[in-house]
């Protein structure tokens, strides 16, 4: 069969197991199944280029960092030291305007390790933070727009166990696509800072009504107990990794040793909330893995077929230029946000979108960044994205035209961090190009 006949094929069986409400890994593990067999025509073929792509998708080194900063986190949630930090955050925060919402744009980095899902954050700030703010009184716009928008700052900034997901799939080096991420995050959450100052002018909030104020000494004492421990432990990971002392991987491993050290040296974590943050760290890396197995086989039924590589000609043939082509990828990548995860987008999108980055000479960590910022704009998008039907579920007395006009002025501020970095990539590049 012509590729140009088997990937409107193979692309239509995946929307049509999409409709179905068929989980993405099985319904990729589903079509990538019956197409070897129409492929191969024996059953002995088909279960043998099974097997190697299961075995040869996770086989790898950097996809180990996935679950040792998932149990970082988990380790850091459960013993409250995450927990903590934000609240000494909010503290020092007891006189800034929009405290409450600038607390959860601070959170939505602080957190978004303990899920390695945006829409996972959006469930969690929207059952803790969002009642808090509603009773101080912020606007609704204004607290649903920032927990929306905060919880996907964990998909750029570092360290983000989806960009590690991204940066394995799509063969990019893991270390300088994490610390690419840190200028673009920070950009993104000035972007968050300044739609929270705005909206918060001459509000009437109430949320720091009864905090007590605090002497410096107070100040420094609270600091010493609630910050210094997670702090030391960000600039340590990330350090290492900059200075090139330690891989990604290594680094992961050096971070969940340290936490777990740190948290039960302080009596922080009782046996049984270990046990808890293990089981939780192997649920989500479980579930991230069998998308990896699934797209790695969907992967390779294109490649032998021929569709990858005859797409990537076809287009750089038909499109020649490169801001019409990262314009069509990124609506692509929202308009796949308003039906599935960011993980399965990842997967699916990468065996094809990169060999077109690379055909145009894009560099490939400038791109994945670029990406990465979509999705998260994509996950917040009217009317289909799926953080907000996330938030619909857990606040059901919040109307949806409420929520479509919350996410408006975040999605802008987002649009225009993905249009500076598309003017001036060196902001991208720039510290990894510092890297030892």
């Amino acid at each position: 069969m012509e590729w140009y006949l088997f990937l409107p094929l193979f692309i239509v069986a995946l929307l049509i197991v999409l409709f179905l409400r068929v989980p993405v890994a099985w319904g990729l593990f589903a079509i990538g199944i019956v197409s070897s067999l129409i492929i191969f025509d024996t059953f002995e073929a088909t279960t043998t280029l099974v097997s190697l792509s299961v075995i040869s998708s996770v086989n790898s080194f950097t996809f180990s960092a996935i679950p040792l900063f998932i149990l970082m986190g988990e380790i850091l949630f459960r013993s409250r030291i995450a927990q903590d930090a934000l609240a000494e955050i909010s503290l020092l925060m007891r006189r800034v305007p929009g405290r409450l919402p600038m607390v959860t744009v601070a959170g939505g980095a602080a957190f978004g390790l303990l899920s390695g899902s945006s829409l996972a954050n959006t469930a969690l700030f929207s059952r803790t933070l969002l009642p808090q703010m509603r009773e101080a009184g912020y606007a609704t716009k204004l607290s649903a727009g920032s927990i929306l928008a905060s919880s996907g700052l964990a998909m750029v900034l570092p360290p983000t166990a989806l960009g590690i997901l991204w940066g394995g799939i799509a063969q990019v080096p893991i270390g300088p696509l994490l610390m690419a991420g840190i200028i673009p995050g920070l950009l993104m959450a000035v972007g968050y800072v300044f739609i929270v100052l705005y909206q918060s002018r001459g509000g009437k909030a109430r949320d720091s009504e009864g905090m007590p104020s605090r002497s410096a000494g107070e100040v420094v004492q609270g600091f010493m107990r609630n910050l210094l421990i997670p702090g030391v432990l960000a600039l340590v990971i990330l350090g290492i990794i900059f200075f090139g002392i330690a891989t990604p991987t290594e680094s992961a491993a050096i971070g969940a040793t340290a936490s777990l050290v740190v948290a039960m040296v302080i009596g922080r974590l009782p046996l049984r909330e270990l046990l808890n943050a293990c089981i939780s760290s192997a649920r989500i890396t479980g579930s991230i893995f069998i998308l990896v197995m699934a797209s790695t086989l969907y992967a390779q039924i294109m490649a032998y077929m021929g569709a990858t590589q005859s797409l990537v000609v076809w287009v750089s043939e038909s499109i020649t230029n490169g801001a019409l082509m990262l314009f069509l990828i990124i609506v692509l990548l929202v308009l796949l946000s308003a039906f599935i995860d960011q993980a399965s987008i990842m997967l699916i999108t990468a065996p094809l979108l990169m060999p077109i980055a690379t055909g145009f000479g894009w560099d490939g960590v400038w791109f994945s960044i670029l990406v990465l910022v979509t999705l998260q704009i994509g996950n917040i998008s009217p009317p289909f994205g799926m953080s907000l039907f996330v938030m619909k579920g857990v606040a059901p007395w919040l109307p949806l035209p409420t929520l479509y006009r919350s996410a408006i002025p975040w999605i802008i501020s987002d649009l225009v961090v993905i249009l500076i970095l598309a003017i001036f990539p060196w902001l991208v590049l720039v510290i990894p190009s510092l890297m030892g």
